[in-house]
């Protein structure tokens, strides 16, 4: 299969979420990795910033956080500046990884977003 064509399959494999085919297409074909791992830090980055962003609103307000005070802590805690749709577009995505999970209030992290918020938090702060 050509590369075009093995790239194209990772994308929408990708898109889905299903993490045991994305693992499969990354050790069948171990170049995918050097060429997504850029872009895919860019994007992760974005998705990071917000979880950490939902983390830190969901210390402060003790529960499930709505997307316009995820907003605002992107805005205030990072100076970062998302539109409300953007950063429901994001938890949408993360929450098909099963880093977040959606109720009737809001937003919440799972265990494994808690551990990538420390992370992004640790990092940003130098600890």
């Amino acid at each position: 299969m050509a590369k075009k064509k093995i790239r194209e399959e990772f994308d929408k494999v990708f898109k889905q979420g299903d993490e045991k085919a994305i693992k499969q297409m990354l050790d069948k074909n171990p170049w995918l990795q050097d060429e997504v791992s850029s872009s895919m830090d860019a994007g992760m980055t974005e998705q990071n910033q917000i979880i950490a962003a939902l983390g830190v609103m969901e210390d402060e307000l003790g529960g499930a956080v709505p997307i316009d005070e995820i907003a605002f802590s992107l805005r205030v805690d990072f100076n970062i500046r998302k539109g409300e749709t953007e950063v429901h577009d994001i938890l949408r995505s993360v929450e098909n990884l099963n880093l977040v999970k959606r109720d009737s209030n809001g937003w919440t992290l799972t265990s494994e977003g808690g551990k990538i918020c420390d992370e992004f938090l640790n990092k940003k702060s130098g600890i």
